[in-house]
């Protein structure tokens, strides 16, 4: 039973056909910070925004479980990409050692999963590699087939991601692995899109900050040019979607916010949208599988015991908040996002087409879609969950506790930036 001063570990406003009526609802009870809330998610939808540093208001309590709070910045970490991802592979190693462990890798094709696959072949022995199988379907071996033919076909046991998903996995004594969080190291996607479309984004401006901006585009990714001054086109990014006015204006502020108060440096337009995945979407990118892609597990069994999500390690974290501005998440050019990552997977590929033009495409639950939900009532399928509470349990859109919930927050939530 969630009661009204309960935290919340994550949350979702979510304008799935499902929920779109109760939020409609609910927006009409809003107060001003509530109104902007569910506006937002018109724009980022599924809205699953929680910040792990920096002040970011929600309508209801919230809380960070430990296992993903952010590490505090150490300003003297040296440690390289390759390094950290090669101790990640060996931390696992170990474990299959220690307990005989079985591991399942999420594998899509793309950098993230490859980067993961690359780290357990190079560090894993043939007969450490026994005890890891690759979950994948027809679209892994398109997205890159070379890998695909040269390091798993025949040499790795594959198993068709139609027919398991993290329940079976698990209920077959295999540990998951996710590299849901590679975003967050990198950086959003939602910059790859602003940036494709930097002109349309400008085409309304008046003529001095068009102009202004026209001048700005080929410093996108330069700490010394701060992203202030980019404030008009991430206004404009942020308006896109919603027919709501100022939604735009009150994101940049909301999130300014959040960055003045944070304690890590954010400079570069391309800092700016790689902090709102790595702060305020972490949350949701370490905790999808456990409470959107998994149906008969609880969420703290799973979280506790189970999953294994690759990037969510203290040295990743690290590496990402020491690593901007210097080309290693990306440079200039689409194809050179995610650049660490593609040069770690061409040490042992030696694959420069996908070392040089592989972008970044939207493959990142291999297992989503073929969830079943035939077992589950209406109401429990995953378009109906609202988020998990401290105590990892689902709450559901359609439970009475939760409508009360929301609405009461909702109702007293003010605009407090």
């Amino acid at each position: 039973m969630l009661k009204l001063n309960d935290k919340l570990y994550i949350s979702s406003i979510n304008y799935v056909p499902y929920q779109k009526n109760f939020w409609q609802k609910i927006r009409d009870v809003s107060k001003s910070g509530g109104k902007f809330m569910i506006d937002l998610g018109l724009n980022y939808n599924p809205q699953r925004f929680v910040s792990r540093n920096g002040e970011w208001s929600l309508p209801w309590p919230q809380e960070i479980p430990k296992v993903f709070e952010m590490p505090a910045l150490n300003k003297k970490f040296n440690k390289s990409f390759a390094e950290v991802t090669d101790n990640r592979a060996k931390e696992l190693a170990k474990l299959i050692k220690s307990k005989n462990y079985k591991f399942a890798v999420m594998y899509s094709g793309g950098l993230d999963s490859t980067t993961a696959m690359a780290a357990l072949i190079k560090n894993l022995s043939k007969e450490e590699l026994k005890n890891v199988v690759v979950c994948a379907d027809t679209g892994s071996m398109i997205e890159n087939p070379v890998f695909w033919k040269k390091f798993i076909w025949g040499k790795i046991n594959v198993l068709d991601s139609a027919t398991h998903q993290y329940d079976d996995l698990i209920e077959k004594g295999y540990h998951p692995i996710t590299t849901d969080e590679g975003d967050g190291i990198f950086g959003s996607a939602a910059f790859l899109d602003l940036f494709q479309n930097y002109y349309y984004y400008i085409k309304e401006l008046s003529g001095t900050a068009k102009r202004h901006l026209i001048n700005l585009k080929n410093k996108t990714t330069d700490g010394d040019t701060h992203y202030s001054e980019y404030k008009d086109l991430i206004i404009k990014h942020w308006n896109r979607k919603t027919p709501t006015k100022n939604v735009g204006e009150h994101w940049y502020s909301k999130f300014e916010k959040n960055i003045k108060t944070s304690n890590i440096p954010i400079n570069s337009l391309h800092d700016y949208y790689w902090w709102m995945l790595f702060n305020l979407k972490w949350m949701s990118l370490t905790t999808r599988t456990a409470t959107w892609s998994n149906n008969r597990i609880h969420c703290k069994k799973l979280i506790e015991h189970w999953l294994i999500n690759w990037f969510n390690s203290k040295d990743y974290q690290q590496w990402s908040m020491t690593n901007n501005n210097n080309g290693e998440k990306i440079k200039l050019e689409m194809n050179s996002y995610k650049m660490a990552a593609k040069k770690y997977i061409y040490e042992l590929d030696k694959n420069e087409y996908y070392l040089y033009f592989k972008l970044k495409v939207g493959s990142s639950n291999v297992l989503l879609k073929y969830q079943k939900f035939d077992h589950l009532p209406l109401e429990q399928n995953p378009n109906a969950r609202f988020g998990l509470d401290n105590k990892f349990n689902r709450l559901y859109i359609d439970q009475p506790d939760v409508q009360e919930y929301i609405r009461y927050h909702m109702s007293n939530y003010e605009i407090d930036w």
